[in-house]
Protein backbone atom coordinates (compact mmCIF):
# COMPACT_ATOMS: atom_id res chain seq x y z
CA UNK A 1 0.00 0.00 0.00
CA UNK A 2 1.55 3.42 -1.07
CA UNK A 3 0.33 6.65 -0.23
CA UNK A 4 -3.20 5.79 0.03
CA UNK A 5 -6.23 7.40 1.18
CA UNK A 6 -8.67 4.82 2.63
CA UNK A 7 -12.13 5.59 4.00
CA UNK A 8 -15.40 5.86 2.52
CA UNK A 9 -17.14 7.81 -1.18
CA UNK A 10 -17.06 11.66 0.65
CA UNK A 11 -15.27 10.49 3.88
CA UNK A 12 -11.87 10.26 4.21
CA UNK A 13 -10.48 8.47 7.56
CA UNK A 14 -7.03 7.94 6.74
CA UNK A 15 -4.54 9.68 4.47
CA UNK A 16 -0.43 8.55 3.34
CA UNK A 17 -0.79 5.45 4.22
CA UNK A 18 2.26 3.29 3.62
CA UNK A 19 2.25 -0.36 4.62
CA UNK A 20 3.90 -3.48 3.65
CA UNK A 21 3.04 -6.63 5.39
CA UNK A 22 4.49 -10.04 4.72
CA UNK A 23 4.09 -13.62 6.04
CA UNK A 24 7.06 -12.81 8.53
CA UNK A 25 4.73 -10.22 10.11
CA UNK A 26 3.07 -10.36 13.80
CA UNK A 27 1.66 -6.83 14.38
CA UNK A 28 -0.61 -5.60 16.59
CA UNK A 29 -2.68 -2.87 15.32
CA UNK A 30 -4.06 -0.38 17.87
CA UNK A 31 -5.85 3.28 18.71
CA UNK A 32 -8.65 4.96 19.97
CA UNK A 33 -12.31 4.71 18.85
CA UNK A 34 -12.88 5.88 15.49
CA UNK A 35 -9.36 6.14 15.06
CA UNK A 36 -9.44 4.13 11.71
CA UNK A 37 -8.40 0.50 12.86
CA UNK A 38 -11.16 -0.93 11.32
CA UNK A 39 -10.94 1.43 8.51
CA UNK A 40 -7.56 -0.11 7.55
CA UNK A 41 -8.65 -3.72 8.46
CA UNK A 42 -11.84 -3.82 5.61
CA UNK A 43 -9.17 -2.02 3.06
CA UNK A 44 -7.10 -4.80 3.70
CA UNK A 45 -9.75 -7.12 3.13
CA UNK A 46 -10.34 -6.05 -0.47
CA UNK A 47 -13.85 -4.83 1.20
CA UNK A 48 -13.32 -1.07 0.58
CA UNK A 49 -11.60 0.63 -2.19
CA UNK A 50 -8.79 2.59 -1.13
CA UNK A 51 -9.96 6.02 -2.18
CA UNK A 52 -6.54 6.44 -4.04
CA UNK A 53 -3.50 5.04 -4.60
CA UNK A 54 -3.05 1.08 -4.63
CA UNK A 55 -3.01 -1.80 -2.94
CA UNK A 56 -0.84 -4.59 -4.43
CA UNK A 57 -1.58 -8.09 -3.19
CA UNK A 58 1.23 -11.32 -3.83
CA UNK A 59 -1.39 -14.02 -6.42
CA UNK A 60 -0.01 -16.57 -3.80
CA UNK A 61 -1.59 -14.28 -0.87
CA UNK A 62 -4.46 -16.87 1.09
CA UNK A 63 -6.18 -14.58 3.56
CA UNK A 64 -7.95 -15.30 6.84
CA UNK A 65 -10.09 -12.98 8.60
CA UNK A 66 -11.35 -13.20 12.22
CA UNK A 67 -13.88 -10.96 13.29
CA UNK A 68 -15.37 -9.67 16.17
CA UNK A 69 -18.95 -10.85 15.68
CA UNK A 70 -19.95 -13.78 13.59
CA UNK A 71 -22.99 -12.73 11.31
CA UNK A 72 -24.52 -16.00 13.17
CA UNK A 73 -27.74 -16.07 14.46
CA UNK A 74 -27.32 -17.68 17.52
CA UNK A 75 -30.73 -19.46 17.74
CA UNK A 76 -29.32 -21.25 14.51
CA UNK A 77 -29.04 -25.44 14.82
CA UNK A 78 -25.38 -25.08 14.13
CA UNK A 79 -22.78 -27.33 15.91
CA UNK A 80 -19.46 -25.02 16.46
CA UNK A 81 -17.41 -28.14 14.15
CA UNK A 82 -20.04 -26.74 11.34
CA UNK A 83 -19.22 -23.27 11.73
CA UNK A 84 -15.83 -24.01 11.40
CA UNK A 85 -16.10 -25.92 8.13
CA UNK A 86 -17.89 -23.41 6.55
CA UNK A 87 -14.68 -21.41 6.10
CA UNK A 88 -13.79 -24.67 4.24
CA UNK A 89 -16.43 -24.01 1.98
CA UNK A 90 -14.92 -22.04 -0.31
CA UNK A 91 -12.32 -24.74 -1.53
CA UNK A 92 -15.35 -27.44 -1.10
CA UNK A 93 -18.51 -25.73 -2.79
CA UNK A 94 -21.39 -25.19 -1.07
CA UNK A 95 -23.20 -28.90 -2.47
CA UNK A 96 -20.42 -30.75 -2.11
CA UNK A 97 -19.01 -32.50 1.49
CA UNK A 98 -15.96 -32.42 2.72
CA UNK A 99 -13.39 -33.96 1.83
CA UNK A 100 -11.59 -35.67 4.46
CA UNK A 101 -8.56 -33.93 4.48
CA UNK A 102 -10.98 -30.66 5.23
CA UNK A 103 -12.53 -32.43 8.15
CA UNK A 104 -9.41 -32.95 9.60
CA UNK A 105 -8.45 -29.54 9.44
CA UNK A 106 -11.38 -28.82 11.01
CA UNK A 107 -11.30 -30.90 13.67
CA UNK A 108 -7.51 -29.91 14.57
CA UNK A 109 -8.10 -26.30 14.24
CA UNK A 110 -11.21 -26.35 17.42
CA UNK A 111 -8.22 -29.06 18.94
CA UNK A 112 -5.74 -26.67 19.06
CA UNK A 113 -8.53 -23.97 20.11
CA UNK A 114 -8.88 -26.47 22.67
CA UNK A 115 -12.57 -27.54 21.94
CA UNK A 116 -12.26 -30.63 20.57
CA UNK A 117 -15.18 -32.20 23.05
CA UNK A 118 -17.13 -29.21 22.03
CA UNK A 119 -17.39 -29.55 18.13
CA UNK A 120 -20.64 -31.17 18.48
CA UNK A 121 -22.16 -28.57 21.08
CA UNK A 122 -24.76 -25.91 19.09
CA UNK A 123 -22.60 -22.50 18.75
CA UNK A 124 -25.02 -21.12 20.53
CA UNK A 125 -25.20 -22.71 23.61
CA UNK A 126 -21.23 -21.44 23.77
CA UNK A 127 -19.75 -18.98 26.06
CA UNK A 128 -18.99 -15.99 24.21
CA UNK A 129 -15.16 -16.98 24.86
CA UNK A 130 -15.66 -20.08 23.39
CA UNK A 131 -17.31 -18.74 20.62
CA UNK A 132 -14.46 -16.52 19.60
CA UNK A 133 -12.54 -19.37 19.72
CA UNK A 134 -14.69 -21.12 17.56
CA UNK A 135 -14.15 -18.22 14.66
CA UNK A 136 -10.36 -18.22 15.13
CA UNK A 137 -10.56 -22.07 14.35
CA UNK A 138 -12.43 -21.31 11.87
CA UNK A 139 -9.63 -19.09 10.07
CA UNK A 140 -7.25 -21.61 11.40
CA UNK A 141 -8.73 -23.96 9.25
CA UNK A 142 -8.81 -22.51 5.84
CA UNK A 143 -5.05 -22.68 5.83
CA UNK A 144 -4.05 -18.48 5.31
CA UNK A 145 -0.58 -17.63 5.10
CA UNK A 146 -2.13 -13.79 6.31
CA UNK A 147 -4.11 -13.47 8.78
CA UNK A 148 -6.29 -10.45 10.11
CA UNK A 149 -8.05 -10.68 13.16
CA UNK A 150 -10.30 -8.28 14.97
CA UNK A 151 -9.94 -8.00 18.58
CA UNK A 152 -10.21 -11.98 19.03
CA UNK A 153 -9.37 -11.60 22.91
CA UNK A 154 -11.98 -9.07 23.66
CA UNK A 155 -14.10 -10.10 26.16
CA UNK A 156 -12.69 -13.69 26.70
CA UNK A 157 -10.99 -14.55 30.29
CA UNK A 158 -7.57 -14.81 30.94
CA UNK A 159 -7.27 -18.19 30.05
CA UNK A 160 -8.95 -17.96 26.38
CA UNK A 161 -6.68 -15.48 25.86
CA UNK A 162 -3.70 -17.29 26.37
CA UNK A 163 -5.18 -20.43 24.09
CA UNK A 164 -5.52 -17.72 20.76
CA UNK A 165 -2.27 -16.04 21.39
CA UNK A 166 -0.39 -19.12 21.63
CA UNK A 167 -2.14 -20.59 18.25
CA UNK A 168 -1.32 -17.27 16.94
CA UNK A 169 2.21 -17.39 17.82
CA UNK A 170 2.69 -21.41 16.07
CA UNK A 171 1.16 -20.00 12.98
CA UNK A 172 3.27 -17.37 12.87
CA UNK A 173 6.30 -19.61 13.20
CA UNK A 174 5.08 -21.97 10.55
CA UNK A 175 5.25 -18.93 8.07
CA UNK A 176 1.90 -17.30 8.51
CA UNK A 177 1.28 -13.49 9.43
CA UNK A 178 -0.61 -12.00 11.27
CA UNK A 179 -2.33 -8.79 11.92
CA UNK A 180 -4.15 -8.27 15.11
CA UNK A 181 -6.10 -5.56 16.32
CA UNK A 182 -6.21 -5.31 20.02
CA UNK A 183 -6.76 -2.82 23.07
CA UNK A 184 -4.43 -5.44 24.93
CA UNK A 185 -1.19 -4.67 24.07
CA UNK A 186 0.52 -5.61 26.71
CA UNK A 187 -0.48 -9.04 26.22
CA UNK A 188 1.41 -9.08 22.87
CA UNK A 189 4.65 -7.97 24.14
CA UNK A 190 6.89 -10.23 23.45
CA UNK A 191 4.90 -11.99 21.16
CA UNK A 192 4.46 -9.02 17.93
CA UNK A 193 7.60 -8.08 16.37
CA UNK A 194 5.70 -4.87 14.70
CA UNK A 195 3.17 -2.49 16.22
CA UNK A 196 1.03 0.06 13.90
CA UNK A 197 -0.84 3.12 16.05
CA UNK A 198 -4.00 4.60 13.79
CA UNK A 199 -3.70 8.31 15.09
CA UNK A 200 -4.49 11.61 13.83
CA UNK A 201 -5.79 10.17 10.30
CA UNK A 202 -2.63 8.27 9.84
CA UNK A 203 -0.85 4.93 10.08
CA UNK A 204 2.03 5.30 11.90
CA UNK A 205 4.65 2.82 12.77
CA UNK A 206 6.00 2.40 16.50
CA UNK A 207 8.84 0.20 18.16
CA UNK A 208 7.07 -2.62 19.71
CA UNK A 209 8.94 -2.49 22.60
CA UNK A 210 7.49 1.02 23.13
CA UNK A 211 4.21 0.87 21.88
CA UNK A 212 3.27 -2.48 23.67
CA UNK A 213 4.49 -0.80 27.17
CA UNK A 214 2.38 1.05 29.75
CA UNK A 215 4.12 3.88 28.70
CA UNK A 216 3.24 3.31 25.44
CA UNK A 217 -0.59 2.39 26.06
CA UNK A 218 -0.89 6.72 27.40
CA UNK A 219 -0.12 6.97 23.34
CA UNK A 220 -2.76 5.53 21.91
CA UNK A 221 -5.40 7.52 23.85
CA UNK A 222 -3.50 10.78 23.66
Amino acid sequence: MRQAALGYPGAGVLQGVDLTLGTGDYVALLGGNGSGKTTLVRTLLGVLDPLSGAIERSPALRLGYVPQQAALDPLFPITALEVVELGLLRDAGLLRPLAAAARERALDALARMHLGEQRRKLYGQLSGGQQRRVLVARALASDPNFLLLDEPTAGVDARATDIILQALGELHARGCGVLIVTHLPLALRGRANGALLCAHGQVLRRAPERLLSPEGVLEVFQ
